[in-house]
């Protein structure tokens, strides 16, 4: 389903704003587990490597939708990634708000590992 002109022109601000915010998130997750020096360095590094790669599949599908047939696709995986506020949505037409309001929103949440570095 292919959304309005009008939705497609404040999809494509939203879609920046939101990739903005997605990568802002990474960065700052990444920087929390570099810098958690109760975990090894191994266990930060597998930590890293595991943010990345997850979050690299949540780009693709995310943001490498980019035409207006599949903008309310791309729209409701923002808004399942909590990358877009209730305000900021409101630009958009009834009808596009209305194709993500079943939406539940499911924030990014940092996984950390069970090994604790313990001192010798």
């Amino acid at each position: 389903m292919s959304i309005l002109e009008s939705d497609w022109k404040k999809f494509k601000e939203l879609r920046k704003l939101a990739l903005d915010r997605f990568c802002l998130g990474v960065l700052t997750d990444a920087e929390t587990i570099a810098q958690h020096s109760a975990l090894s360095p191994h266990a930060r590094y597998k930590m890293l490597y595991r943010l990345t790669r997850d979050r690299d599949k949540d780009i693709v599908e995310t943001f490498d939708l980019y035409s207006r047939s599949s903008a309310l696709i791309a729209l409701r995986w923002m808004v399942k990634h909590d990358l877009l506020t209730d305000a900021e949505l409101s630009v958009l037409s009834e009808e596009a708000r209305e194709e993500v309001a079943d939406v539940v929103r499911q924030p990014y949440e940092l996984e950390w590992v069970e090994e604790i570095e313990r001192p010798d």
